[in-house]
């Protein structure tokens, strides 16, 4: 019998929300219909790091409740140092040509691997704000949110264009897409629903009806998004607002019991995560595919990676 603490629902909207990653990097539906691509690749298909930030805050309740801060400290630092060094080929590089360029790339990840680094740094800002009340932290979690997305949509409309300094800055994705804006906002979130227990409050059919308008929403914000700047890149969306935490939401609402190890099918989430740049890498060297051909390359491949990772973690630790 799943425990609330391990809803096989979850685990299976963790591997579909990595699958919907793999399908922005690999920009599917690019080759054809671009608003089809910017509705899904810039708008739908990017919840998923909302939801898996308002996942880790839902569990940070329990690691700190249970004193184990340190551990997680541990595991989240040796998990993001040993990516890094898988990664270590493609981001020296650019350090070795310009070597104060290590600075931020140190500091927020290389490529996908920004996802940790503001995990561990938004974590560690939660923790210290964790007796805020509720609703202090909900309004301190909107409020960053809220800059971060104003900076997104000054870059995206070119407001300080000519401003050289100015306007570097905010084509720089870490000035938005970093553990203050993002991380800590949804892992706030995740954190207030798990210490409230709203998750268990709240009846299926609210959720059912949150999740479809928060989802309207979203599309009709992307179609928007797309007649503002067909060609920009949306990290934040208002909508995620709302989506991110309803999706676990309703994970808990609607439980599937199974006797397949949800720990397994999480793990396999964190890996098809980790491992599917490089992947992506290995196919374009030597094959040239178009967006959505790549995509399904890719998820296949990355499947199949991703089970000897798992194999490879029962003897190596903090490898996933």
């Amino acid at each position: 019998m799943q425990t609330t603490s391990r809803n096989i629902l979850l685990d299976i909207l963790k591997i579909v929300a990595a699958i919907l990653i793999i399908s922005v990097h690999c920009g599917f539906l690019f080759d054809y219909n671009k608003i089809a691509y910017h509705v899904t690749c810039n708008g739908l298909f990017r919840i998923p790091i909302p939801f898996f930030f308002t996942i880790n805050g839902f569990f940070l309740y329990t690691v700190f409740q249970n004193d184990r801060i340190k551990n997680w400290i541990k595991r989240v630092g040796i998990l993001y140092l040993i990516w890094m060094l898988i990664f270590i080929y493609f981001w020296s590089i650019p350090v070795y040509e310009n070597p104060i360029k290590i600075i931020p790339i140190v500091l927020f990840g290389f490529n996908h691997l920004w996802y940790l680094a503001a995990l561990f740094l938004g974590g560690l800002l939660v923790y210290t704000f964790r007796k805020f009340s509720n609703t202090t932290l909900l309004i301190l979690a909107v409020g960053l949110y809220l800059i971060g997305y104003t900076i997104q949509t000054l870059r995206n409309i070119s407001f300080f264009e000519g401003t050289s300094v100015i306007d570097k800055l905010l084509n720089f994705p870490p000035t938005h897409r970093n553990f203050l804006f993002f991380a800590f906002p949804f892992l706030s979130i995740g954190y207030v629903i798990r210490r409230s227990n709203f998750h268990l409050k709240t009846q299926k059919k609210q959720a059912i009806i949150f999740l479809v308008v928060s989802f309207l929403l979203l599309v009709a914000e992307s179609l928007t998004n797309y007649h503002i700047n067909s060609k920009a890149s949306f990290n934040m969306s208002l909508s995620f607002l709302l989506l991110g935490p309803i999706l676990l939401i309703t994970a808990f609402s609607y439980t599937i019991n199974s006797s397949i190890n949800s720990k397994v099918l999480s793990s396999f989430s964190i890996a098809l995560y980790l491992i599917h740049p490089l992947i992506i890498i290995l196919i374009t060297s030597f094959f040239k595919l178009e967006s959505t051909p790549l995509t399904f390359a890719t998820i296949i491949l990355s499947g199949i990676a991703s089970y000897f990772l798992i194999q490879l973690n029962k003897k190596l630790k903090y490898i996933i």
